[in-house]
């Protein structure tokens, strides 16, 4: 956070994309909506989060609301935001329950799924994929969660995953407010784009594939030991995502290092 003074009214303005409140990750997805020049999206976004009064915001010097502009630039880059600041989302009286920061509890399939509908909203634009993101992610929470809670060290309270019913859950997520659902789509992209750091060597290994979905199978085959059996490879797909990614990153790691003695040994 960066602390503000202005004249005797104090005010902390995010530095980064995880100081962002609720409140404000939810103004930054309708800037975004509006398209904006960058300059008067920073503008904006600098009076919403400093919350003050417009008299007071024009007494501002302006080489002193340029440099608070530029506290700002984190929002024109990379998005970053891996901590969820929208735990639930209603639709009507239904209360639908998301991931954890970082998506710490979700499966590796909610994962790989959500990435191709990601990657059809990228295509399409379509408020039906950016629908079906959202449904991915958010669930009805677990029947009588309350007292199962403190029966598991499984700390997820939403439902399981289940494809046949992310239609219906699609079409009421449907009614939300599109910049809630953009600050889902925030969000992921946030988590996702966190992961080649943790985890060069399998990002490494898909960028060298032609198709990332190849690139995604032969990799959890090889996690999966060969196996290719629906049994093995839904064990993988159920499994933590972190897990998941270590294994994978190992595997990674282990095929180029073998490139690489081979590598070596053919030069002498």
């Amino acid at each position: 956070m960066n602390l503000v003074q202005i004249d005797n009214v104090r005010r902390s303005l995010p530095a980064c994309w995880n100081d962002l409140t609720r409140s404000q990750l939810l103004y930054v997805s309708r800037l975004f909506h509006g398209k904006l020049t960058w300059s008067d999206f920073k503008v904006k976004a600098l009076r919403e989060f400093l919350s003050i009064r417009r008299k007071t915001f024009r007494r501002i010097d302006p080489e002193d609301a340029f440099a608070l502009c530029e506290t700002l630039d984190f929002l024109t880059g990379e998005v970053a935001l891996t901590r969820n600041v929208n735990p639930v989302i209603r639709s009507g009286f239904i209360r639908y329950y998301g991931p954890s920061d970082a998506m710490m509890n979700c499966t590796f399939g909610e994962f790989t799924l959500a990435s191709s509908v990601l990657d059809e909203y990228h295509r399409s634009g379509s408020e039906y994929h950016l629908d079906q993101l959202v449904a991915i992610l958010y669930r009805p929470k677990k029947i009588f969660w309350l007292v199962r809670k403190y029966f598991t060290d499984h700390q997820d309270p939403r439902q399981r995953f289940r494809n046949r019913s992310l239609k219906q859950r699609a079409g009421n997520i449907a009614m939300v407010d599109h910049c809630v659902k953009y600050s889902v789509f925030l969000f992921f992209t946030g988590v996702l784009n966190s992961l080649p750091v943790l985890y060069p060597y399998v990002y490494q290994q898909k960028d060298e594939t032609d198709n990332p979905d190849n690139g995604w199978a032969s990799l959890i085959i090889s996690l999966a030991d060969g196996k290719t059996d629906d049994k093995s490879l839904e064990t993988v797909m159920n499994s933590n995502l972190y897990n998941v990614f270590i294994g994978l990153n190992k595997k990674a790691k282990e095929y180029y290092e073998y490139l690489d003695k081979i590598d070596s040994n053919g030069r002498h």
